[in-house]
């Protein structure tokens, strides 16, 4: 396990100004207040960071719409100033691009921005999103002129949508071609919606009794922090079923290096036996144990020493024995001679 996170996910708010299908959002947004992450503690994280050169990306969002935070340009701008090394990027549906906050984050020091939207036809985004055609289409395609002025168009904007039961298979295809006839090379298209560790109803939910691990990438790289302070276990942990500490008592690599995350990760990777309703045997990236696999568990420093006693214990018997009876022979073959 690394000593510290390589990505860093913080959800600067908690809001939404979309319902999509496919997102637990709707369904969760009562849950928890309405809330913008205070500025002392965004720096407070962010500044341990700068101390820490493994950092590789600082992702403003995580399971919320980034530009419902009014000081997203300037947390951009802080983080990219104080980790100049990782990468700076923010993922939208695009509806709140203005031309005021579209050319804020154009001027900023933001790596790249993706843009969600998941179909090209009026009646595909309201029934899927929830959104006004109009407004976000109108907002996003100047949003990608004016980038075109300002940046490398190539590596600075990426188009994702996924397949999802408002959303025709031609209109696949014509979605494909509507991004990239506006110059969008970056084309993520994904065949298909996940349950969300169970979030979202209407999908088939996911079952398993055994598992051992996470075949997500980021399952050991990656903190993911909401905007209260709390530590959640990933983004499929909407209901926030899993804390594993507040940044604003405790340190990011205290939170990391904890007792509790090493607890939750054995959970995770089958080493520990965990409740039928643990969250991972909700999710679809959970890995499930072969019939018959056991992954043992050995974190006890008193097991440890006892098993290293009893090797060595082991070797020096067999080296003890080897040589008396090499010595044995030599005498028992010296008395033949004679």
């Amino acid at each position: 396990m690394m000593k510290f996170p390589k990505y860093l996910s913080i959800q600067t708010t908690s809001l939404c100004n979309a319902s999509c299908v496919f997102c637990p959002y709707r369904e969760i947004r009562d849950l928890f207040p309405a809330k913008i992450m205070e500025e002392a503690l965004f720096r407070k994280i962010v500044d341990e960071c700068s101390l820490h050169r493994e950092v590789e990306r600082i992702i403003l969002y995580l399971n919320n719409e980034p530009l419902t935070d009014p000081r997203i340009v300037e947390r951009i701008n802080y983080a990219k100033e104080k980790v100049p090394w990782a990468g700076v990027h923010i993922l939208t549906n695009g509806s709140l691009l203005n031309d005021s906050l579209a050319e804020g984050l154009l001027s900023s020091r933001l790596d790249w921005i993706g843009i969600s939207l998941h179909g090209t036809e009026p009646e595909t985004v309201k029934e899927a999103m929830g959104l006004d055609y109009d407004l976000t289409f109108n907002r996003v395609l100047s949003f990608i002129d004016k980038a075109k002025a300002k940046r490398n168009i190539r590596d600075f904007v990426m188009l994702t949508f996924l397949r999802h039961k408002y959303l025709t298979p031609e209109e696949k295809d014509k979605s494909m071609g509507f991004w990239r006839n506006k110059g969008i090379e970056w084309v993520r298209y994904f065949d298909g919606p996940v349950s969300r560790a169970g979030n979202v109803s209407g999908l088939p939910p996911v079952r398993r009794n055994k598992i051992t691990g996470c075949a997500t990438i980021w399952a050991n790289e990656m903190m993911h922090i909401v905007e209260d302070g709390n530590v959640v276990l990933c983004c499929m942990d909407w209901r926030r079923e899993v804390i594993l500490g507040n940044l604003k008592s405790v340190s990011v690599q205290e939170i990391w290096s904890s007792k509790e995350y090493a607890l939750v990760r054995d959970k995770r990777d089958g080493r520990l036996d965990s409740g039928a309703d643990f969250i991972c045997k909700r999710c679809e990236a959970a890995i499930p144990a072969a019939a018959g696999q056991v992954k043992p568990k050995m974190r006890s420093p008193f097991l440890w020493l006892l098993l290293s006693f009893v090797c060595a214990f082991t070797i020096f018997y067999m080296t003890y024995f080897w040589a008396y009876m090499h010595l044995r022979n030599r005498i028992i073959l010296g008395g033949s001679r004679k």
